[in-house]
């Protein structure tokens, strides 16, 4: 496999990841709404992230760039690629991944769950230097 099929495979993982977590939300929300179950918690929202983990897709993704000698245009659409593939969908996942892994509760992350999450940022902020 070539590592742009890579980066492709990182980045549909990241995005189904991202899909059960909110699908997970939602399914949270519908339960409140129409059974009167308990108010999803303002932590279940996706969009709400450590800011750990898009620091750590954005290390990744410098390192990767620099230790591969990679030349490219400093564009906005370079540079917005690279934040949006690098940064923030790594990023989500991970954080849909801590999401995913607690079920929305506010008890704290298991060591494993977090390493998980912080590699899966890792690897995607890497991955994310093949579409440049």
């Amino acid at each position: 496999m070539t590592l742009e099929q890579v980066s492709v495979a990182v980045l549909a993982a990241e995005i189904i990841i991202m899909l059960l977590a909110r699908l997970g939300t939602e399914r949270r929300h519908w339960r409140h709404h129409k059974k009167g179950e308990a108010a999803p918690r303002e932590r279940d929202d996706i969009r709400i992230g450590p800011g750990l983990v898009y620091s750590v897709a954005a290390l990744a993704l410098v390192a990767k760039a620099v230790f591969s000698g990679i030349d490219f245009e400093w564009s906005v659409g370079t540079l917005s690629l690279l934040g949006v593939l690098g940064v923030l969908v790594p990023g989500y996942a991970a954080n849909s991944v801590m999401l995913l892994s607690t079920h929305g509760d506010k008890k704290p992350l298991k060591g494993w769950q977090e390493t998980l999450a912080y590699v899966l940022a890792a690897f995607g902020g890497a991955a994310a230097v093949a579409f440049i």
